[in-house]
């Protein structure tokens, strides 16, 4: 039971923690017109839900490599697109699709590097993408 606190809890809290956001109408920052900050914060926070979802795969699961980041990109897409509709609901929110594609660059890389970097020795299987 542990070993199901400790990898899905965090990726369960991480998609817990996006979809709140998702309904919060937060105020627009000021932003330096060179770089588009929202799209560094969307793969940020997708990269973090890309590596979690990776990690709960390759640890409690024992699957890692493809099997782990096919299910993160799945996990990523699935609650980006989730998060994305909420938004075109929300008064002071709107769906945008380049915010997805933030989101899906993100969580592959996350998951990319988490498991280039750890899936084998969580896995025990040496598997990696």
């Amino acid at each position: 039971m542990s070993d199901l606190k400790s990898y899905y809890l965090p990726w369960g809290a991480w998609v817990a923690v996006l979809v709140v956001f998702a309904f919060v109408a937060l105020p627009e920052a000021p932003q330096p017109r060179a770089l588009n900050i929202d799209k560094v914060r969307h793969a940020a926070a997708y990269a973090l839900l890309g590596a979690l979802a990776a990690r709960a795969m390759a640890g409690a699961a024992r699957r890692g490599g493809t099997f782990a980041f096919v299910v993160a990109f799945f996990t990523v897409l699935l609650v980006g697109a989730a998060t994305e509709i909420i938004q075109a609901f929300v008064p002071g929110r709107s769906a945008d699709v380049v915010d997805l594609g933030a989101d899906l660059a993100g969580g592959i890389f996350g998951a990319l590097a988490y498991l280039s970097a750890f899936a084998g020795r969580a896995a025990g299987t040496g598997d990696t993408v």
